[in-house]
């Protein structure tokens, strides 16, 4: 709750003091108090009240002496027209002629008075006791015989034998300057207080700062600026540092020099200076100083908190392990692809590796260090991508948090979003996608406000984008978006010299090892088999054997079967096919009929994929399926 307003009143007469008291006694949260004194008290008066007051209210010089040796507010109550006619009433109405004493403060209407009432009005102004006294002996001297003024006029009037009558102001006259003292208040703690959040805002930049005028005077400087500065800036002196001659620079040009280290005490800085252009005129220098070590604390912290929220990548192209030529040039395309600000597509069956491409794309980029956000397209509901990506108000729907969230292109911010399985995108949504890769700009979910974002996309899938595309599934303007650069990793069944330094590799990590006899035994198994789950189902089987090998010490063919899944044939590797020769009557119907069984267990397993079987059969998309719907 806001403190009342204290408004004092100094009055050398009564009537003012009644209208005084009767105003403010209707007013809620004001204080009134009334201080009667004379002229020649009234200053003293006002000093001893000063600080127990906001305001203080008078009139005429008494109010202008007043102002001139207090420090706060001195509203002066106006003597107005219409108070020089009720005045005028209590004059003998004979009187046509008379001396109006006043301070020099314009009074507005006395030519007017004169011609409507048919008086003559000596206007006697004066900005000290003896030009008022010297008035009225003038007055005196021409004849006068009344007079309109203070009580210092008044008194003195009558010492001269003169008539005299109290100018007093109306009850309008005083309401008036009670609200104008009123809202000086207001106003007054409304920038005390906006200046206190301002000081409380500087102090609490971790920054130094200090602000200077068009005369390279201090107007701030805040704690962290003084202590770095080593207490030699104060404010309303020059700001000088002798020892920066590009600070120096950047004053004698009026121009920006930002972020530059130099060492202050012993202390290695980032500096800056920025010219502050008002209506294309210069006022002044904001002039920034940060102590580096503090910057590389921060740093740390930022990427410490990133760690700990997950939004980070951890592999480098080092840890693809490879031999075969086409994954070596791969890796050394994805590397220059690294450097550039541009997306990149990954495209590979299931297990080939794409987010390892992707990570190892972001740790080799010049956003290494920033954020790695990873968000799988197809485990997201359609009805909260747009939330989960773009993040929402306060409100926003039912059951949002009432303080919003940040979505995850936001906490991607300068570092790199993979959306991995991006074919499975709907289509509804690849419009908002599209228009935020363009843009660079987004609103949250139920908000109005366009929020910048600076973001590398990298997208992967396991299907053919082109072929979505083709099929009206995928948005061709959004395809050419985010393929400008493209990884297209061959299955491991395509690069058969991988299969056995990729096992080691994975054996090694488990903390196991084979020696060279019992991994020739086993190679053509491995090397014979389809890994329809690529890397991923070889690291599973590195499993599997790390088991056997930790239990038994060894493995056999036979053994090696039952770990890759196989039937076991006590031959090497692969499945039987079994004829029944009376059923088939030619040899079609009996290679048909291996047709069928091949196709089958391919499919199986593949997932019932049709596109790595009739890669692996060396047959067409097309025509496998036809021999599928024959023999199904």
């Amino acid at each position: 709750m806001s403190s009342p307003i204290r408004i004092a009143l100094i009055a050398t007469y009564p009537e003012i003091s009644t209208m005084f008291y009767e105003i403010t006694s209707k007013m809620e949260g004001v204080v009134a108090h009334n201080v009667h004194a004379s002229f020649d008290e009234a200053v003293a008066a006002a000093k001893r009240i000063e600080n127990e007051t906001d305001v203080i209210l008078s009139r005429g010089g008494t109010g202008e002496f007043i102002r001139r040796s207090v420090d706060i507010p001195v509203v002066l109550i106006p003597i107005t027209p219409f108070d020089i006619v009720l005045a005028m009433q209590k004059f003998d109405p004979s009187v046509y002629e008379f001396g109006l004493s006043r301070f020099n403060n314009p009074i507005y209407g006395i030519e007017e008075i004169e011609n409507i009432y048919g008086v003559t009005i000596h206007d006697c102004v004066f900005e000290n006791l003896k030009e008022l006294e010297d008035n009225v002996v003038e007055l005196k001297r021409k004849g006068i015989k009344n007079i309109l003024g203070g009580e210092v006029a008044v008194r003195c009037a009558r010492e001269n034998g003169i008539f005299g009558v109290d100018l007093s102001a109306g009850l309008d006259t005083v309401n008036r300057a009670i609200s104008e003292g009123i809202s000086i208040v207001v106003e007054a703690r409304k920038e005390k207080s906006r200046t206190a959040r301002l000081a409380a805002a500087f102090d609490a930049i971790t920054s130094g700062l200090i602000l200077t005028d068009n005369k390279n005077e201090v107007l701030i400087c805040n704690p962290v600026a003084d202590k770095l500065l080593n207490h030699q800036c104060v404010v309303g002196k020059e700001f000088d540092d002798s020892n920066d001659p590009r600070m120096r620079e950047a004053i004698r040009t009026q121009t920006a020099k930002l972020n530059y280290i130099r060492r202050l005490n012993d202390t290695l800085i980032n500096t800056s200076h920025l010219p502050v252009i008002l209506d294309n005129s210069f006022i002044g220098f904001v002039h920034t100083f940060d102590d580096v070590t503090k910057i590389q604390t921060l740093e740390q912290t930022i990427r410490k908190q990133i760690h700990e929220k997950g939004f980070v990548a951890k592999y480098h192209f080092d840890d693809i392990t490879t031999c075969d030529p086409t994954m070596i040039a791969l890796k050394h395309n994805a590397e220059s692809y690294a450097k550039s600000r541009s997306s990149v597509h990954i495209e590979g069956e299931s297990g080939t590796g794409k987010e390892l491409f992707a990570q190892s794309l972001h740790n080799a980029s010049p956003r290494a260090g920033m954020p790695f956000v990873a968000v799988n397209c197809a485990a997201i509901p359609a009805s909260l991508l747009e939330s989960e990506l773009f993040g929402y108000e306060a409100g926003a729907f039912t059951g949002a948090r009432k303080d919003g969230r940040q979505g995850l292109f936001e906490i991607a911010h300068n570092g790199t979003i993979f959306l991995d399985e991006i074919g499975d995108l709907p289509m509804e949504f690849q419009a908002r996608l599209l228009r935020v890769l363009q843009e660079k700009e987004f609103m949250r979910v139920g908000g109005s406000r366009v929020i910048p974002v600076d973001v590398r996309v990298i997208s992967a899938t396991n299907k053919n984008l082109r072929e979505l595309c083709l099929q009206g599934k995928f948005r061709e303007d959004l395809f050419y978006r985010l393929s400008v650069f493209n990884i297209n990793i061959p299955p491991l069944r395509q690069r058969p010299c991988d299969i056995v330094p990729l096992c080691q590799g994975f054996l090694k990590d488990m903390g196991v090892s084979m020696d060279r006899g019992e991994l020739a035994q086993i190679l053509p198994q491995l090397v014979g088999h389809c890994w329809p789950g690529n890397v991923r189902e070889l690291h599973n089987i590195a499993e599997r054997l790390a088991h056997i090998l930790r239990t038994t010490g060894c493995i056999s063919p036979e053994r090696l079967d039952m770990v890759l899944g196989l039937p076991s044939t006590g031959e090497q590797g692969g499945f039987s096919v079994h004829i029944d020769l009376e059923r088939h009557k030619d040899l079609k119907g009996i290679v048909e009929e291996v047709e069928w069984q091949v196709i089958d267990y391919m499919l199986k397993l593949h997932d019932k994929k049709f596109m790595p079987v009739a890669e692996r059969l060396s047959i067409g998309r097309t025509t496998l399926w036809r021999k599928y719907n024959r023999t199904h």
